[in-house]
């Protein structure tokens, strides 16, 4: 894992599409998206369309790193682990509100726009 996380560099990674997809036999796009890990730094190949991990590149050890900066780095985890925490609390908390706006569209949208009630299969004898 790693002491390098750095909490400014947020959560999520960008996910780079490699630009030599290609069309499989049934059609469909097989893209590769590639994702940097912002904790670790580990790079994750992954086939878009099954969401099979095709390779991995971990970083290599820091030889040069000191007793004392892996102490800070262990020191400094329950700010790290807090911050996480939070940022994921607001999220969810945002999400919320989210979610209870999509539904009201689709509530209003429900009633603007009434579809017949589908008729029971078994009523038709």
């Amino acid at each position: 894992m790693g002491g390098d996380y750095r909490p400014s560099e947020g959560l999520a990674a960008a996910p780079r599409v490699d630009r030599g997809a290609r069309r499989t036999d049934n059609g469909k796009v097989s893209a590769k998206v590639q994702v940097d890990c912002p904790c670790c730094k580990t790079k994750l190949v992954v086939d878009a369309a099954t969401g099979t991990i095709l390779s991995e590149e971990r970083p290599k050890a820091d030889p040069t790193a000191t007793f004392e900066q892996a102490m800070t780095d262990v020191k400094s985890g329950p700010a790290r682990r807090e911050d996480a925490f939070s940022k994921a609390f607001d999220r969810t908390r945002n999400l919320d509100d989210l979610l209870q706006k999509k539904f009201e569209e689709a509530r209003r949208k429900a009633a603007s726009d009434p579809a017949p009630k589908p008729k029971n299969p078994l009523d038709f004898d």
